[in-house]
């Protein structure tokens, strides 16, 4: 059954309008809202064209509200990283609420057509993807990112308050010459030119100090160019545990210690941090808490008017950083 809101009607009537827009029977829309596999792909379409266009949802209270989790492709996610770990709380929170899950992989995004969903939270970003979503009339869909808010509902981190974080925090223990790898993205440049600001705000002239390596360098050649300009300091803003393999490289491979030669900041906070040598120091983003607000926010009847969530970053210090001694 539809929901019928306010002029909307009985549910029958709600069937029966969405039928006529769709040229089918109103029983081909009850079975299409309740997702039987019995109606054929192109009549579905139709279907669920025809309800979003005119703004119906299935009745709430008579059926667990279903949920699509849109997420990386499996052989793209990185164990630990911030898409698996943001899908694994999302999967426990929509299971705590009792709401269903469908898990659709960016490889398939396509079925997100196919189906009915009372709502959407997508974590992945593909440009096909984002196409699809916005596509979408008349359901809520969560976005973990500030860049869309025009579209979708928001809960995100401020990046450029993030990048302002790190730069102060590594100015503070005198690093004035930092070097930082980011995605070249909106995101990754908002870290960037947030970190350019605090060190700004302390006296350094970002055009010299401020050393900016892209994520797609490759790592060998990313730590050698730090090591090549001075830098006393890197943060790796990547969500993929690439500071791992940064630690290493430095250490292992350069011959240099963390942090007597250079210190490192990592981002996100996977659990095998603490146990690197040394332990490293990140800016953490509380991915339970956006991810219980998401499930919150997309179960919500009147989630009519686009919203924007801040949650705001942490910063955990462990043994990644030196203050450097004042000359």
């Amino acid at each position: 059954m539809a929901k019928a809101s306010k002029n909307q009607g009985t549910p029958s009537a709600v069937l029966a309008r969405v039928a006529e827009l769709a040229n089918v029977s109103p029983g081909t829309v009850s079975r299409v809202f309740n997702n039987s596999s019995l109606i054929p792909s192109e009549t579905r379409s139709t279907v669920l064209d025809a309800a979003r266009e005119l703004g119906f949802r299935p009745r709430i209270g008579v059926r667990t509200k279903q949920i699509a989790l849109v997420t990386e492709a499996p052989h793209k996610t990185v164990m630990g990283g911030y898409v698996n770990t943001m899908t694994q709380h999302i999967c426990f929170a929509l299971s705590k609420a009792n709401a269903g899950i469908a898990m659709i992989t960016e490889d398939r995004i396509d079925d997100l057509k196919e189906c009915w969903f009372d709502g959407i939270i997508g974590i992945a970003w593909e440009e096909h993807t984002l196409e699809i979503l916005k596509s979408l009339k008349n359901i809520p869909i969560i976005w973990l990112s500030d860049n869309f808010s025009d579209v979708f509902q928001t809960i995100y981190v401020d990046p450029l308050d993030t990048g302002k974080m790190a730069g102060e925090y590594l100015c503070s223990k005198g690093h004035r010459k930092i070097a930082i790898i980011h995605d070249a993205d909106y995101i990754g440049n908002a870290r960037a030119e947030g970190l350019a600001y605090a060190m700004s705000l302390h006296g350094a002239r970002t055009e010299e100090m401020l050393v900016r390596i892209s994520n797609k360098t490759p790592l060998h050649l990313a730590v050698k160019q730090l090591i090549d300009a001075s830098c006393t300091a890197v943060w790796v803003t990547g969500e993929d545990m690439k500071v791992l393999e940064v630690n290493w490289l430095i250490q292992e491979l350069a011959g240099k210690k963390i942090p007597d030669d250079i210190s490192l900041l990592g981002f996100e906070n996977p659990g095998i941090s603490e146990f690197q040598r040394p332990s490293l120091s990140t800016i953490a983003s509380p991915l339970k808490e956006m991810a219980e607000l998401a499930v919150k926010q997309v179960l919500r009847d009147d989630l009519n008017v686009l919203e924007r969530i801040k949650i705001s970053c942490r910063l955990i210090e462990r043994n990644s950083v030196s203050a450097l001694k004042k000359k």
